[in-house]
């Protein structure tokens, strides 16, 4: 039997989301969700770059139904048109991936005036998901898997400096490591947001994979590629939450490896009460 007359006929009417679909993890995250027989929204910054993942996908995934929303997470106001085209378009949306992310090594601002890890590892993904949630919950069951990572061992949150004019410490690891860990504090308040409504979140580490985050030099590059995970297996965590039948009702848990990892949590990143203050805080900062 074909893959695609394997696919559930119920999956043909289901609508995903994918930030950060045009290469790496969220490229593969996107192919997996077309495959899988979803109507599948790319939502990238480049729109050369978008096009050539929806050609990819296209070409591999017989009957593919993959699509292009443009709109750069760094700034909140290509956000909110980014999810009034997504409302417009999608009468229904099944799976919200919000996979997008940046490194860096030194401190940069949006041209809003926010600091670019803060305003595209966080704030993005948290004002998308706040746009989206109401149509989100009038298609549940519905799922939303926030990629986050195990760098959040690399530091705590400092709600009191939350756009980093302290810097971005050692080759921007503990900055980058915040965002993450404000990654899975954000999905922790959201679960508990949202429980009872048929809308699960819950947050992945996809694992040690090579991809071109951060720009790496060639020779970091090369030894990354030796020893890390590929796209493709890297994309495999967030599809299992995404889709599997297995976690339809875990709601708020942390998962490695395709399963629930929530004993590898920092005590930070077990903090609802400092979840709870952030979600206050990041709300005032886009205006909601």
């Amino acid at each position: 039997m074909g893959l695609r007359s394997a696919v559930n006929a119920a999956d043909m009417d289901k609508t995903a989301i994918v930030t950060g679909a045009n290469s790496g993890i969220g490229l593969e995250t996107a192919r997996g969700l077309a495959r899988a027989g979803y109507r599948t929204v790319l939502f990238c910054r480049n729109e050369h770059k978008a096009q050539a993942a929806k050609a990819d996908i296209d070409a591999s995934v017989p009957g593919a139904r993959a699509e292009i929303v443009l709109g750069d997470l760094s700034l909140q106001s290509s956000v909110r048109t980014a999810a009034a085209e997504v409302l417009d378009r999608c009468e229904r949306i099944d799976v919200l991936v919000n996979n997008a992310g940046v490194s860096l090594r030194t401190p940069e601002r949006t041209a809003e005036g926010r600091d670019v890890l803060l305003a595209t590892n966080h704030l993005g993904p948290f004002l998308l998901t706040n746009l989206l949630l109401d149509r989100l919950v009038a298609s549940a069951p519905a799922r939303i898997v926030n990629v986050a990572s195990d760098a959040h061992r690399f530091s705590g949150l400092h709600l009191d400096d939350l756009d980093a004019e302290r810097g971005y410490g050692f080759l921007g690891l503990v900055r980058y490591g915040e965002t993450k860990l404000m990654n899975i504090l954000f999905t922790r308040e959201l679960a508990r947001r949202v429980a009872g409504t048929g809308v699960t979140v819950n947050c992945v580490h996809p694992g040690a994979v090579r991809t071109n985050l951060g720009d790496p030099p060639a020779a970091l590059r090369a030894l990354t590629g030796l020893f890390f995970l590929d796209s493709v297996r890297g994309a495999a965590t967030s599809l299992a939450v995404a889709t599997g039948p297995e976690f339809a009702h875990v709601n708020g848990s942390y998962f490695v490896k395709s399963k629930p990892a929530d004993a590898k949590l920092t005590k930070a990143a077990r903090n609802d009460a400092d979840a709870a203050e952030l979600w206050d805080r990041s709300a005032a900062l886009v205006g909601l």
